[in-house]
């Protein structure tokens, strides 16, 4: 008996985490669609900061370069779904904010977890 409850925990926890995988995966995918829409003739670069962050780095030369972080929480909460995700984004004007930075300057999108973790060039976004 007590076999049968731990893989069926395991399986419910399989699936959720499948779940919050494709939640994610679909919140990065309108983060790449409007970086690309607002950033026409840039590179952009994803990394994957786990378990933290994913950051995107827009690059078209040495003078032009500037950085979104996206935190995972932001990312994996359900109440924050691809349409919300991609209002903040317009609304917040985030493409705007980071061409009207310091070149090399980071924003971040979504709760700091802590200042201390927070470079001087940062600027959280929502």
């Amino acid at each position: 008996m007590m076999k049968l409850r731990t893989l069926w925990r395991t399986e419910i926890g399989d699936r959720m985490s499948k779940e919050n995988t494709a939640h994610i995966e679909a919140n990065l995918e309108v983060v790449r669609e409007y970086l690309v829409g607002q950033f026409k003739g840039f590179d952009i670069v994803e990394r994957q900061d786990r378990p933290l962050a994913y950051s995107f780095t827009v690059t078209r030369s040495s003078d032009e370069r500037y950085q979104v972080k996206v935190w995972e929480p932001q990312l994996s909460d359900i109440g924050h779904t691809p349409e919300r995700t991609k209002r903040r984004l317009i609304t917040d004007d985030v493409a705007g904010r980071m061409k009207g930075s310091v070149s090399g300057g980071i924003f971040l999108v979504g709760e700091a977890l802590s200042h201390s973790k927070v470079s001087q060039n940062a600027y959280c976004v929502w």
